[in-house]
């Protein structure tokens, strides 16, 4: 019996050690497009577990309506951005304001746009990249008055390590499909828990149902590596002494 039991035993340390050496490379992209009325919330509360400071700046509020001017905020916040397709223009009200309220699913996403800047992404097939000077832990946007309720997913937001879609991509992330009509807000959102985001870029496929959309309300999360949760390294190395203590002991005995 007392043979059976160390056997076990060295089994059970064995497993454990190995549980958790595989725990130690868990990075992961999160995103937060499957609520559609809490996204924002959910980014934001995550964004404060893992110590992220969020930019909130980046809001079109400060620049003329009009032709975008993608290096705009890149002096004092860090961001620069390129476009293509028809999503270069600035406006200003609540949103592209199309009426089709009646096609089900339907969704308030999180609530009406208020009436401000925004860029203005018309049906055509577009992108719109967002590089940072610095990589970021996360980074999302509301979209207006989205109406695509027909379960095609045309909205795809994809992150990298580098700016301008270049270096490795970390994943990507579809939107949900509902009908956002009038001018209700749809946050989308990722975070990658290697704070490693150098860009995102945001694309749109011509879904032929002459839908103008509007972007607003850039945020994204900053926060200094050495803040950023490790894959519990202090625990590893405590396990790691727990199990040679152990394997000792039971060679021993």
């Amino acid at each position: 019996m007392d043979i059976v039991m160390k056997l076990i035993s060295k089994k059970a340390a064995a497993v454990a050690c190995l549980t958790l050496g595989s725990m130690s490379a868990n990075a992961a992209l999160i995103g937060f497009v499957s609520n559609p009325t809490s996204n924002s919330v959910d980014w934001a509360t995550e964004v404060a577990s893992m110590g992220g400071a969020v930019n909130s700046n980046v809001n079109f509020d400060s620049m003329s309506t009009g032709v975008f001017d993608g290096s705009f905020y890149s002096g004092t916040d860090g961001v620069t951005f390129l476009t293509s397709g028809d999503v270069n223009t600035v406006a200003y009200g609540a949103g592209p304001g199309q009426s089709n309220t009646s096609t089900t699913p339907t969704s308030s996403g999180e609530g009406l746009h208020a009436p401000s800047n925004y860029l203005q992404d018309g049906a055509s097939a577009s992108s719109f990249t967002i590089s940072f000077d610095t990589s970021v832990l996360a980074v999302g946007f509301d979209i207006i008055d989205y109406y695509n309720p027909y379960g095609s997913n045309d909205l795809t937001i994809e992150a990298f390590t580098g700016q301008n879609a270049l270096g490795t991509s970390l994943g990507s992330f579809t939107s949900e499909s509902f009908n956002f009509q009038k001018n209700n807000e749809y946050f989308m959102g990722l975070l990658s828990t290697d704070n490693n985001i150098g860009s995102l870029v945001f694309s749109h496929q011509s879904n032929n149902m002459s839908d103008v959309k509007g972007l607003d309300n850039i945020v994204f999360a900053t926060v200094s590596p050495t803040t950023v949760p490790e894959p519990a390294p202090l625990a590893l190395l405590s396990l790691g002494l727990i199990c040679l203590g152990f394997a000792r002991r039971q060679n021993k005995s």
